[in-house]
């Protein structure tokens, strides 16, 4: 992977604005704001998050040119921009945000902005793949229990990840082995986001990122780890 990180085919479309799923450890540029991550559905603008993590949120929306950025290490960057407002957002979204309705609450805000669910293009950066992500049983019958979940994807036997750089997990339960960007980008589709304008990068954090990008790899092998950060600006 180079220096510079992974690139969205859809957002490099887009010349009005900037971008960067940064590899672990690289600086987030200087004026970027971003919050106090809890995992939550909280969505807030720039400028309540200058100087960062000036409040709790997991989501933020861009104003006044300002990047906005979030900070990952296995959950979810999802990188939104409208093209209709030229609107940006980012946000971290973990299974637990996931489900607690974190992209929703982006959606909401950027529609509340003049942006439609036709105009918005959304990037999914690198996080854990289903071929390293193992959750419990019972966590993913929970999840088959909510009627507002789109259809989960997910396997008894672990996915082979031919493009891994290092070894997957593995099984330390005997559990499943879940894909959390499909989950997202079926809740992305549930809001009426065109399936074409949702880009999953399908960079495990895991088995094949840059070393230090996984906290769960973190866990297992006591190698460290450093937060990655995502980020968008509008230019004009």
């Amino acid at each position: 992977m180079s220096h510079a990180g992974p690139r969205s085919t859809l957002l490099d479309a887009l010349p009005w604005l900037d971008y960067a799923f940064q590899p672990a450890g690289q600086p987030v540029p200087a004026d970027a704001a971003y919050g106090q991550q809890r995992h939550s559905a909280q969505v807030v603008l720039a400028t309540q998050n200058l100087p960062p993590k000036s409040c709790e949120s997991d989501g933020v929306i861009g104003e006044n040119q300002l990047p906005v950025a979030i900070y990952t290490a296995d959950c979810l960057p999802v990188l939104f921009a409208d093209s209709q407002q030229h609107q940006v957002a980012a946000v971290h979204a973990g299974l637990k945000g996931t489900l607690s309705g974190i992209l929703n609450s982006a959606i909401d805000a950027l529609l509340a902005r003049g942006a439609s669910t036709e105009t918005l293009q959304v990037a999914i950066g690198p996080a854990i793949g289903p071929c390293c992500y193992e959750l419990g049983k019972d966590l993913v019958a929970q999840m088959q229990q909510r009627t507002d979940l789109p259809a989960l994807q997910w396997a008894s036997q672990q996915p082979h990840n031919s493009a891994a750089i290092r070894p997957q997990a593995h099984a330390h339960h005997q559990g499943i082995w879940f894909d959390l960007p499909h989950l997202a980008r079926g809740l992305l589709l549930q809001r009426g986001i065109l399936a074409e304008h949702i880009e999953v990068l399908n960079v495990c954090t895991y088995c094949m990122a840059e070393s230090g990008s996984s906290y769960r790899y973190n866990t297992h092998f006591d190698s460290g780890y450093q937060s990655r950060f995502s980020w968008i600006r509008c230019r004009d």
